[in-house]
């Protein structure tokens, strides 16, 4: 079984740098393995005559095995750095030269007709960190590991990707009879052909770019030979009236669910860029998920003298507004530059139709508002800042002022002061997600004492609800010291009950087929689109999809036997609407690229 060299491969991540300092970078090369026999014991090349190292045409053997002394270089070193050789007992310094971690040594390990081929450096920086993962066993602090990679005596010609320590030193951990069938030493072997191309020395920066990318994509291959197959499907979104003649379009919003289920609605960016102009722009847009298709809305023909801005929807009553920023094409003609104005469009229906809401248009022009939250069917409060000269110091500031708005028209406002060294505005943008409406809420504060350092009063400005509807209120607080309470320790078991499986604490899997358990490094997302570990099921297949990582694991026998694919399905994909149908295909939007993914596991008989 594959799985029987998997103890046998251990990786250990190392910096590259010891404690450096600003400005300062250690250029050692290192080429640290350990070598282990078929027993998994570490072999002595001091007093193992069978064996033989090359280095660069080089040879050695015992017992010629040379002992150099690989201290950590002095910091602040400028020139004269050395390759670091390591591997078990033979240690060896050559001069590097001119540093250049494209022109790697080429190490060849020989017992009788089989040779191991290793032309990657493992590392860069001449020290080690104080504590790393051995085997699963923490080193103590003054302990120095040996290696940066533990492999067992097997010839070939290897390529480790820069996932390669990662793909074991985060694996899940399996117990009982519950293990992982594609993890084996072997994968990480390429062709004479592709290897011979890599350790070219002179070679330019594109071509072995392009190496690289076929060395990755052979290895991957090789954890799937003979263990899956992988279908795999992109689906372009279908535009019906794209913003030509701008291009490069991706979703740039979130995707706000509508009544109809399948209909998402959002804005869309575009870009263009030519001899004369280089510009991007925003245009509202509805997403169908049932047709994967992008309908946009332009609030006039000409694509060029407009751009969405901010989308507001009204959660109590389902009207949608939107910002549309228009340049009047004919005036700039004749007068030069003329900045863009602001008009409010509002929708009805979601967005399907579109009409200008003059009262919302003059509001935020006004007093030029930057954003608005919504208090129920009637009422929003918003703000807008100006630069206003410091009361006491010689430089402006910043001064917010808070507006209720009825109905779209400013009925009500309130100003911080003109004289805080320190303010909060919790209305902002960016706290969108965190803001909740409650029958008092404090909205900004300033003067407040942020480091603790000294007990001082701040001021306030609340929002409270009452008889007519809600009223501001500035409030003076006294500042109080927060008690140190000491840490109480809980130990509480949550448990969340799947198809195939029992999750506890959101990091292990309790098979129910009894085979045993899956300890995850990261924990199970509560969302797709969050970091962490996403988690699909199918009749008897289990499917984990590590963001963190960015590996993907499954299994087609509820857990007891499972699979790596050292890959995301998607790179920096949030897997919108992600889903897994009857025959097993998993799909989900990919808003950056505006596609459609398919992509089905079948294990290989």
């Amino acid at each position: 079984m594959l799985y029987r060299y998997f103890l046998l491969f251990a990786f250990f991540m190392l910096p590259t740098i010891v404690k450096s300092q600003p400005g300062w970078r250690d250029f050692t090369t290192r080429y640290y393995y350990m070598i282990l026999d078929r027993e998994g014991n570490e072999i002595s090349f001091v007093k193992n005559k069978a064996y033989s190292i090359i280095i660069d045409s080089v040879q050695y053997r015992s017992p010629a095995i040379p002992n150099d002394s690989l201290r950590p270089v002095k910091r602040y070193q400028r020139e004269g750095f050395d390759n670091y050789i390591r591997i078990n007992d033979f240690s060896l310094r050559i001069p590097q030269g001119k540093y250049n971690s494209y022109v790697p040594l080429e190490i060849k390990i020989i017992h009788q007709k089989d040779t191991m081929y290793l032309n990657q450096t493992t590392g860069i920086g001449s020290g080690f960190s104080e504590r790393l993962r051995i085997n699963g066993q923490k080193d103590s602090e003054d302990t120095k590991p040996a290696s940066d990679y533990s492999l067992r005596f097997i010839g070939g010609r290897y390529y480790f990707p820069n996932w390669a320590k990662t793909v074991w030193d985060n694996k899940p951990e399996p117990t009982g009879e519950v293990a992982f069938v594609n993890l084996d030493q072997r994968h990480f072997r390429i062709p004479k052909a592709l290897y011979d191309s890599l350790a070219l020395r002179k070679i330019d920066y594109r071509t072995r770019d392009q190496l690289t990318k076929r060395a990755d994509d052979y290895v991957v291959q090789n954890f799937k030979r003979g263990c899956f197959l992988l279908n795999k499907r992109i689906e372009p979104t279908k535009f019906y009236n794209p913003a030509l003649p701008f291009k490069e379009p991706y979703w740039d919003d979130a995707l706000n669910p509508t009544k109809n289920k399948d209909v998402f609605f959002g804005r869309v960016r575009y870009s263009k860029d030519s001899l004369n102009e280089s510009n991007w722009k925003y245009v509202f847009s509805l997403y169908d998920k049932r047709e994967n298709s992008i309908r946009h809305w332009f609030p006039v023909n000409d694509i060029h003298s407009f751009s969405s801005g901010y989308l507001y929807k009204n959660p109590f009553n389902g009207v949608v507004y939107q910002e549309v920023w228009r340049v009047d094409k004919q005036q700039m003609a004749q007068k030069g530059y003329i900045p863009p104005k602001r008009h409010l469009y509002q929708s009805d229906d979601e967005g399907q139709t579109w009409k200008e809401s003059l009262e919302m248009t003059q509001t935020f022009t006004k007093h030029d508002l930057e954003h608005i939250e919504f208090l129920d069917s009637d009422f929003a409060v918003g703000y807008g800042r100006k630069d206003v000269q410091h009361k006491t110091r010689k430089y402006t500031i910043k001064q917010v002022t808070y507006y209720l708005l009825k109905n779209g028209k400013a009925v009500d406002s309130i100003q911080m002061a003109n004289d805080f060294y320190e303010t909060v505005n919790y209305l902002e943008r960016h706290n969108h997600s965190w803001f909740a409406v409650n029958d008092a809420m404090v909205l900004g504060i300033w003067n407040y004492n942020f480091n603790g350092a000294v007990e001082k009063n701040f001021f306030q400005i609340i929002l409270f609800k009452n008889q007519n509807g809600w009223q501001f209120k500035a409030e003076e607080k006294q500042y109080v010291r927060p008690a140190v309470l000491g840490c109480i320790k809980r130990n509480y078991n949550t448990y969340t009950e799947y198809r195939n499986f029992n999750l506890i604490n959101k990091k292990e899997l309790r098979f129910k087929n009894n085979s045993g358990s899956l300890r995850l490094q990261n924990q199970v997302a509560d969302h797709p689109w969050n970091s962490g570990v996403v988690v699909l099921e199918k009749d008897d297949h289990i499917y984990l999809l590590d963001n963190s990582n960015g590996f993907t694991y499954f299994s087609f026998d509820r857990g007891r036997s499972w699979y790596i694919y050292p890959k995301p399905l998607e790179q920096r994909s949030d897997y919108q609407f992600l889903e897994i149908d009857d025959q097993g295909i998993i799909s989900f939007f990919n808003p950056s690229k505006l596609y459609k993914a398919f992509y089905q596991f079948i294990p290989e008989s």
